[in-house]
């Protein structure tokens, strides 16, 4: 079996696992009380942050809009153009324009409904459908897209900003209040889901092999220490917000981390499997 197609095994295993994992979240998360408790507390514990992160989360979470996802997906085009990969730009664009328009259609097949009493205490916009992140889903995908864009040497260090970037939109939808932490880890899911299958068409279309570089894996590092860095940061931000509750909110504080982990991860992940490809001019 040659490289090429092992690769493309692995893309295809890749899909799969992510659907499983957005699949297994909303079946736990949304399905189960005690998904629900953790969900709810999580939600609630947000509070613990200072407020200035609340508002520097809103203006960020503020960039999307219509002419914002039109403008994204223009880019990727133009982005595969200047590279001399226009189909590759094209099937980028493909993936981050399913990936944002199915959260929409998940969320009419993945719906939400009250499970416990303190559901009532959510706001009335949270007591609806909203799995998995519009936003993060945006923020996340428009990464990957990126990285899938950008030159295999460059790959492995880029996946650093990308998962940055993943992070911001994945912890800023719960931070400001619009979506439950659920809904973050579900986004992510979803975007690795679409993304890796577009990395997929894009391999067999385009895709060219050589040996990885050696440096992917001290990238790797780095975005787990940034990843680090970030948990860390949020704690003690929680803890200065807060500085009678010195633990601040376990439950929040335990999922905004594993939202961080995993928004590092993902393109870590992404960027490991592409390392050793490049696009063929066409």
């Amino acid at each position: 079996m040659t490289a090429h197609s092992t690769l493309q095994q692995r893309l295809l295993r890749g899909a799969l696992v992510y659907a499983v994992l957005l699949v297994g979240g909303y079946l736990f998360f949304v399905n189960t009380p005690c998904g629900h408790w953790l969900d709810g507390e999580a939600y609630f514990g947000r509070q613990a942050l200072n407020h200035r992160v609340e508002r520097f989360d809103l203006h960020i979470l503020a960039v999307v809009s219509k002419a914002g996802l039109l403008l994204a997906a223009a880019s990727l085009i133009i982005i595969g153009v200047a590279r001399h990969c226009a189909l590759v730009g094209a099937v980028a664009a493909a993936g981050f324009g399913c990936a944002v328009l199915g959260t929409e259609v998940l969320k009419d097949l993945l719906p939400w409904w009250p499970l416990l009493p303190g559901d009532a205490f959510l706001d009335s916009g949270l007591q609806a459908d909203t799995y998995p992140s519009g936003h993060a889903t945006t923020g996340t995908s428009f990464a990957l897209s990126l990285l899938l864009l950008s030159p295999a040497r460059w790959r492995p260090w880029l996946a650093v900003a990308a998962g940055g970037l993943s992070a911001t939109f994945a912890t800023g939808v719960l931070f400001a209040g619009w979506h439950r932490p659920s809904d973050s880890l579900g986004a992510l899911a979803w975007s690795g889901c679409c993304m890796t299958l577009a990395a997929l068409g894009a391999v067999r279309l385009r895709g060219q092999t050589k040996p990885a570089r050696a440096h992917s894996g001290r990238a790797a590092l780095a975005s787990a220490g940034l990843a680090v860095l970030s948990a860390g940061a949020m704690w003690t931000l929680a803890a200065t917000a807060a500085p009678a509750y010195p633990h601040a909110d376990l439950p929040f504080l335990t999922l905004a981390a594993l939202i961080i982990a995993c928004a590092f991860a993902l393109p870590a992940w992404y960027s490991w499997h592409l390392q050793a490809v490049d696009w063929t001019i066409g």
